[in-house]
């Protein structure tokens, strides 16, 4: 199968996750990640805010901001198929953005620059458990990513999890993946 296929498939199969299951599993996951010494060395952690069939990364926000830690979620600028991150201390301070997701108000919030983030928490649609990914199309994370230095993580449901993925040279590995059941380290 192509990339559009393997997205198309798994999409499918986020979809028919009952909320019940969802609320869950993202519990699960989060409650894992917030054990490793990743996000345990992190001040300043990135996040996105999750689209409806994906991990509830608000738990993820919540924990962090009652351990005092910095929460900075994207920005996509369409026109230059960049992303910037903004720091956010209430949800509040989000606004309806690309695809429907949550994204910081750049007014009233501050743009955080690259190096200041000890951690990204990088979205996608399925993984290898060699750490290949596979996003939703736009690249924006690849490009990001390219000279960024900090920690990787990405979060899936086990069923995200996929025997192999095609990639190309851009594509970022995920040094570790956190499903409901696993910690997969790939590095």
């Amino acid at each position: 199968m192509d990339k559009k296929e393997i997205r198309s498939a798994i999409i499918k199969k986020l979809n028919e996750i009952t909320v019940k299951d969802r609320n869950t599993k993202s519990k699960q996951i989060i409650d894992q990640l917030i054990t490793t010494p990743e996000w345990n060395n992190a001040n300043t952690i990135a996040t996105t805010m999750p689209m409806e069939h994906e991990i509830d990364t608000t738990l993820f926000i919540q924990a962090c901001w009652r351990l005092h830690k910095d929460v900075v979620v994207p920005k996509c600028i369409h026109k230059s198929k960049e992303m910037q991150f903004f720091k956010i201390t209430s949800f509040e301070q989000l606004e309806k953005g690309y695809f429907g997701i949550q994204e910081p108000n750049e007014f009233i919030c501050e743009k955080i620059n690259k190096d200041e983030i000890d951690l990204i928490v990088v979205p996608g649609v399925a993984y290898t458990s060699i750490g290949d990914r596979l996003g939703y199309g736009g690249g924006y994370y690849d490009r990001y990513l390219s000279d960024y230095a900090g920690n990787l993580v990405a979060l899936a449901y086990d069923l995200q999890i996929v025997e192999e993925l095609p990639i190309e040279a851009h594509d970022q590995k995920m040094p570790l993946i956190i499903t409901e059941t696993n910690i997969i380290k790939t590095l």
